[in-house]
């Protein structure tokens, strides 16, 4: 994978629709953005299953700034469920990455920021041939065998956690592609654990928005 770039960065990427720079799935996007900082945190030791639950261990913050607010959430609110602490964590998770490409020129922002909250706004792609190289390196690991680096495998992992299949290789047949999706993500940490808690956070959402927002989904 790109090495410049985040997990979290690369699942906005892939997201984005390249001209009109808005999100395809912007809750799965949003729910896979927030769930890259706890994989990481999983995939160094600094959260473990314990008693059939996640718990951080680490004794010193994180350095990364989401992945610190992540570890706080879970520390202070150790009772909480893990879709409670993506929730806690999505919206600084997503500007997070935005802002990072942002910085690395991949993307420009169109429209204003409220109070310098990412909302109603596009972020067309100012460089095509890096997401273009990123679903290269994910067809070759998802449709010819190749055997995916640990970045590429972290980011297969929460692509499927949150059903971004489709948002992956658009093209690709879905069905190949989320097989072997999952079976690189059962190598990813907990992936039981931080599957669920994408799903579970993805279902609370849509429950959330259709309460505020009468007649949203029917």
């Amino acid at each position: 994978m790109h090495s410049g770039l985040t997990s979290g960065e690369q699942v906005v990427l892939l997201g984005l629709e390249e001209d009109s720079g808005t999100l395809r799935e912007p809750l799965r996007v949003g729910f896979a953005v927030a769930a890259a900082p706890l994989l990481e945190l999983t995939r160094s030791g600094d959260v473990v299953v314990r008693d059939g639950k996640l718990v951080a261990t680490a004794t010193a913050p994180p350095a990364e700034p989401v992945a610190a607010a992540l570890a706080e959430q879970m520390q202070k609110r150790p009772d909480a469920s893990p879709q409670a602490w993506l929730l806690a964590v999505r919206e600084q998770a997503l500007s997070a990455a935005y802002e990072g490409l942002l910085g690395k020129g991949l993307v420009r922002e169109e429209g204003k920021r409220v109070l310098g909250v990412f909302g109603s706004h596009c972020y067309p792609v100012t460089d095509p041939a890096v997401p273009e190289a990123l679903r290269r390196e994910l067809a070759a690991v998802l449709l010819e065998g190749q055997e995916p680096s640990d970045g590429t495998a972290a980011l297969i992992a929460l692509l499927h956690h949150a059903e971004l299949h489709a948002v992956a290789l658009p093209t690709a047949d879905a069905t190949a592609v989320a097989a072997r999706m999952a079976e690189i993500a059962e190598g990813q940490g907990p992936a039981d654990k931080l599957g669920e808690a994408v799903r579970s956070a993805l279902r609370a959402l849509v429950v959330l928005t259709a309460a505020s927002v009468p007649g949203m989904f029917t």
